[in-house]
C-alpha cells in the first residue's frame, strides 16, 4: 500500500474490502466457519421477518408518525415511490434481521475480525521488531490538549457501552427513519472517534504504547481518525452487508497501521523532521490585552460608570447612587412590615 493514502484514510476502508473480496486466504476460512451459523441464522430470520414487519408496520404508523421528522400526511407521502410508511418498516425490519445475523454469529465474527488483522500483517513480511516505540512526529505537540481528552476517556468508554449504543442508535435516533440515509450519517458521526480507536487497538498494543501516548496520538491525528471512523461506521451500518464491511475494515485498519508504522521509521532515523506546532486558541485569547479598565470582572466593570459628562468635567451618575450608599452603609435597620388587621 503506497504511504500517499496516508492524506486520505477512508480509502483504507475501500482498499480493505477489495481485498477481502479478492483474497482467497482472507475469506475461505471465514466462510468455512461462519456457513452453518449463517445457514441457520436465515431460516431463523425467515419467521423473525413474518412476525416483526406488521408489529414494526404497527409500531411506525402509531407512534414514529408523531415524531417531527415524519412527513405530515404519512400515508400520501413517498420516496422514491415507495410509501414512507412501507419505506421506513422496511429499514427497520432490515436492521433488526442484521442485528440477529449480528448476535448469531458473534463469535465467528469475533474469531475473523482478530485473524483478518493478524494475516494482513503478516502478509507485509515483517517481525515483531518492525513496531517501534513511540516518536513524537510535531515539534510542539498538544500536550494539554490531550490530557484533557485523557480525562474524558473514561466518561466516552461509558457511552460506548452495548446498553448505551443500544439505547441511542436502535432508540433515539429511530425517528430519523423516516429521512432515508439520515439515520446512517448520523450515527456514524457520533461513534466515529470511538470506532475508529478500536480498530486500532492492537496498532497500539504492539507500539506498546502508554495511554498517554496514545490520546496525543489520536490528538494529534484527530481529523484522519474521524474520517476513518465515520467512512467505517457508514459500512458497517448498512443493513446485512454491513456485518461484511466489519471485517474488511480490520484490513483495512491493518493497512493504515502499516503505512503509519513507516511514517514513523521516518521521523525515527531522521530522514523527517518534526515542523508541526500546536496553537491554543484559548491561550492566544487569553494573552491578547484588554480596553476594559483593571476592576472589571467577566469582561464586566465592577463600578457603574457615568451616565453623562457635564461641560466642567464632571461625571453625573457615577458609581451607585448616593441614596444606595447610604443604605449599604447601614443607615438604619430596615422597617418592619405592617401587622394584618
Amino acid at each position: 500500500m503506497p504511504v500517499e493514502l496516508l492524506p486520505f484514510p477512508p480509502s483504507y476502508c475501500i482498499v480493505g474490502a477489495y481485498r477481502l473480496v479478492t483474497d482467497d486466504s482472507l475469506w475461505q476460512p471465514i466462510w468455512k466457519r461462519s456457513r452453518k451459523t449463517l445457514k441457520r441464522a436465515f431460516y431463523l430470520s425467515i419467521p423473525f421477518t413474518l412476525i416483526s414487519y406488521p408489529l414494526t408496520r404497527l409500531y411506525v404508523t402509531l407512534i414514529l408518525a408523531r415524531s417531527p421528522f415524519s412527513p405530515n400526511n404519512i400515508h400520501d407521502a413517498a420516496v422514491l415511490g415507495i410509501s414512507v410508511v412501507r419505506y421506513t418498516t422496511m429499514v427497520l425490519v432490515l436492521g433488526q434481521i442484521s442485528m440477529l445475523l449480528e448476535w448469531a454469529l458473534r463469535r465467528e465474527l469475533g474469531k475473523s475480525k482478530e485473524e483478518v488483522y493478524e494475516a494482513t500483517v503478516r502478509s507485509r513480511g515483517k517481525s515483531q521488531d518492525f513496531w517501534g516505540p513511540y516518536v513524537e512526529e510535531w515539534r510542539v505537540p498538544p500536550i494539554e490538549r490531550a490530557q484533557r481528552a485523557a480525562q474524558k476517556a473514561s466518561f466516552y468508554d461509558r457511552l460506548a457501552s452495548p446498553l448505551v449504543r443500544l439505547a441511542v442508535i436502535k432508540v433515539l435516533l429511530t425517528p430519523l427513519s423516516f429521512i432515508p440515509g439520515l439515520s446512517l450519517v448520523v450515527t456514524s458521526a457520533i461513534r466515529c472517534l470511538t470506532l475508529a480507536r478500536t480498530l486500532h487497538k492492537p496498532f497500539f498494543a504492539a507500539k506498546k504504547m502508554s495511554p498517554f501516548e496514545t490520546e496525543l496520538w489520536l490528538t494529534e491525528r484527530q481529523t484522519e481518525y474521524r474520517l476513518f471512523g465515520f467512512v467505517s461506521s457508514l459500512m458497517e451500518r448498512v443493513p446485512l452487508i454491513g456485518l461484511v464491511f466489519s471485517i474488511s475494515n480490520r484490513i483495512g485498519a491493518a493497512m493504515w497501521a502499516f503505512d503509519l508504522e513507516k511514517h514513523q521509521h521516518a521521523y525515527h532515523s531522521g530522514e523527517l523532521k518534526p515542523t508541526k506546532e500546536y496553537f491554543s486558541k484559548t491561550a492566544a485569547a487569553a494573552a491578547i490585552p484588554s480596553d476594559l479598565p483593571e476592576g472589571a470582572v467577566g469582561a464586566f466593570p465592577t463600578t457603574k460608570g457615568p451616565v453623562r459628562i457635564e461641560k466642567d468635567g464632571s461625571e453625573v451618575g457615577a458609581g451607585l447612587p448616593s441614596e444606595m450608599k447610604g443604605r449599604l452603609a447601614g443607615a438604619g435597620v430596615p422597617r418592619p412590615l405592617p401587622t394584618r388587621n
